[in-house]
């Protein structure tokens, strides 16, 4: 059964966006709202922003190059994890085979 679909309102720098989600989701968008609204808030603070068209456009910069990372370093783990599991397939066919051949 699929999740059923939820209307939401995200405040990010005042400005709302109306958002179509499924329903099991919203609490990452609220999570998401928050963590963008707390970085403007740092770069309004911290680094004396008060533009909030150059605020999200720091935001969508930091949050994409972090996004980037994630991605890259994911194909990394599972490039690991395949060779890995291959080196393990290949160890234990050559048990097997091994326990075979001694009966």
């Amino acid at each position: 059964m699929q999740d059923e679909k939820k209307s939401i309102a995200l405040y990010i720098g005042q400005q709302q966006f109306k958002l179509s989600v499924n329903a099991s989701q919203e609490e990452l968008y609220r999570k998401a709202e928050k963590r963008i609204n707390a970085y403007m808030q740092q770069l309004a603070e911290k680094s004396h922003i008060s533009d909030r068209t150059v605020q999200m456009g720091f935001a969508l910069i930091n949050f994409a190059i972090k996004e980037t990372y994630l991605v890259d370093r994911q194909r990394y783990v599972d490039t690991k994890l395949k060779d890995n599991l291959k080196a393990l397939q290949e160890i234990l066919r050559k048990t097997l085979d091994g326990m075979e051949n001694d009966r």
